[in-house]
């Protein structure tokens, strides 16, 4: 069962930078913002399938590609949020668009493209309810 969300929600993961997230200069490596990207889908997914107990998923969603802007640096123990959202949605593919951002600053931004895959690694069409719910999300910024 996939969950009611209203027209152009954008959906909000708390990031909290860890030690081992920076680099010598106690900056964020910036394959970590990879890595915030990867958790905030696998929140919003659990958040729109995984309500009431869930069930084994019939299908994979996989990266088919990754574009990132880095605007500005995140440092050691700062609160960011990543804001996702669907630029487009179609059969067996998505494209999400993300917001890394510390309060208003926007420090990274993103294009990720992922296809929906089945266990023998094939294209399939996502769940109906699915699409449905996110096709209804905005995109962050917006």
């Amino acid at each position: 069962m996939v969950q009611e969300v209203p027209q152009g929600w954008v959906h909000s993961y708390p990031v909290r930078v860890q030690f081992d997230e920076v680099d010598q200069y106690g900056i964020v490596h910036h394959s970590k913002f990879l890595i915030y990207f990867e958790r905030a889908r696998v929140d919003l997914m659990a958040e729109l399938m995984m309500r009431g107990g869930g069930t084994a998923l019939d299908f994979m969603l996989i990266v088919a590609s990754a574009n990132v802007r880095y605007r500005s640096s995140a440092r050691f123990l700062d609160e960011l949020r990543v804001e996702q959202g669907v630029r487009r949605m179609g059969a067996s593919r998505l494209e999400l668009g993300y917001r890394v951002c510390r309060g208003d600053e926007v420090l990274a931004d993103a294009e990720l493209v992922l296809a929906f895959v089945g266990q023998d690694g094939r294209p399939v069409r996502a769940p109906a309810p699915l699409r449905e719910a996110l096709s209804r999300m905005g995109v962050p910024g917006a």
